[in-house]
């Protein structure tokens, strides 16, 4: 008879590491979330006009995507996902934003 045991470890093992994987580099949304994509200039066209939202600031992830954050000067804000191929998705939106209060950085071995 065959020892299945280590088949199935070896199963369980690779599973979490893709979905550990899938967490860390895909889009994580809340469950009653629902996310609208499209092409990057429709979508921020939609933000710039309708919500009168602009680019606040942006920064890459895991250097395959673009994050940005659009930002109202009546405090809603959204962040939008893009990838290489130039699709965005909205993956968050709120309300009552503030910026932050810049901190100096200290210098290595300070």
């Amino acid at each position: 008879m065959v020892n299945l045991k280590p088949i199935k470890t070896r199963r369980r093992l690779l599973a979490t590491a893709v979905a550990a994987g899938a967490l860390t580099l895909g889009f994580s949304l809340p469950a009653e979330a629902t996310m609208a994509c499209g092409p990057h200039k429709k979508l921020t066209k939609a933000l710039t006009g309708k919500y009168k939202e602009s680019r606040k600031g942006l920064g890459l992830v895991a250097s395959r995507r673009v994050m940005e954050v659009f930002v109202s000067e009546s405090g809603s804000w959204t962040l939008v996902m893009t990838d290489l191929n130039g699709v965005s998705c909205i993956i968050a939106a709120g309300h009552s934003w503030e910026d932050a209060p810049k901190v100096a950085m200290a210098e290595p071995g300070i």
